[in-house]
């Protein structure tokens, strides 16, 4: 992106739900822009509309912005929006990529690429299915409040039999990391790993879900996180989500002997085994 172009747009972030309006000054240290250029930018953006100058000198949004605002939402979804990312991260992996929706105490898939090998897992379209268990259904449940959390628990197939301490320490592991990834939680065999899409509120009621063989993904398992994550912040950023913050470290959990195993006997067996969604 020209550099010009880029730096403009950043001033539009340094505006939030707790900064409505801000001075020339705290516009420049949001975003860590010297003050001649914040200083000409912002007045750039003002003059074209995009900024208004207030009486106590500070400065907000204008309503040119809703109106575009509401223009997108007329003729995107998040389905639009996130399906590109997902066929670059398809194509750099090669592994199943799904798109799926927060729906009460289940995720819904609303969208799925498939990998090219004859050994993989599928996501359909329109599929619902519970929280509770999976890498995808956790990074939803990482941002949940108590109130929501409560009701999953409550709710799913063995959520009353779920140790919650123990659950609420894992949710905020993934929260804090970034990602989700599990071994054969819901599925056997299979390797997941999922990222939160935060919306324009800093919600998370969507997320990005890659998921194959355990014998294939864990030998990559660290490269593809990276992927993920990076995948997850593009599409934030696309929907108007304010920056969520970089992975610092990125933490694999350690790979258990037995999954590997597992995955190896299917496609002796099987051919060309399809397993079904993790």
């Amino acid at each position: 992106m020209i550099r010009a172009v880029s730096r403009a747009l950043a001033i539009f972030d340094a505006f939030d739900k707790d900064h409505l309006s801000l001075t020339l000054h705290e516009i420049g240290e949001r975003i860590g822009m010297p003050k001649a250029t914040t200083f000409r930018l912002v007045n750039t953006l003002e003059r074209a509309g995009f900024l208004v100058r207030r009486d106590n000198l500070e400065y907000c949004l204008s309503l040119k912005l809703v109106r575009l605002a509401g223009m997108v939402h007329s003729t995107l979804s998040i389905r639009d929006i996130a399906r590109p990312v997902m066929v670059e991260v398809n194509r750099r992996t090669s592994e199943t990529i799904a798109l799926n929706t927060l729906a009460g105490v289940e995720r819904v898939c609303i969208d799925a690429i498939d990998t090219p090998s004859p050994l993989m897992t599928i996501a359909h379209p329109g599929d619902h299915v519970p929280l509770l268990f999976g890498a995808a259904g956790r990074i939803l449940m990482a941002y949940m409040d108590d109130k929501e959390l409560s009701a999953v628990l409550k709710n799913s197939p063995g959520g009353k039999s779920i140790d919650r301490k123990a659950l609420e320490r894992e949710l905020a592991r993934f929260r804090q990391q970034g990602y989700a990834l599990t071994r054969g939680q819901r599925v056997q065999g299979i390797t997941a790993i999922a990222v939160p899409i935060f919306d324009g509120e800093g919600r998370v009621r969507n997320n990005l879900l890659l998921t194959g063989p355990s014998v294939r993904v864990d030998q990559r398992d660290t490269e593809f996180v990276d992927i993920m994550v990076e995948a997850g912040r593009d599409v934030s950023n696309r929907i108007g989500a304010s920056a969520p913050p970089r992975t610092a470290t990125v933490m694999v959990p350690v790979k258990p002997a037995t999954a590997r195993k597992t995955a190896v006997r299917k496609p002796a067996s099987a051919g060309a085994a399809k397993s079904r969604k993790a």
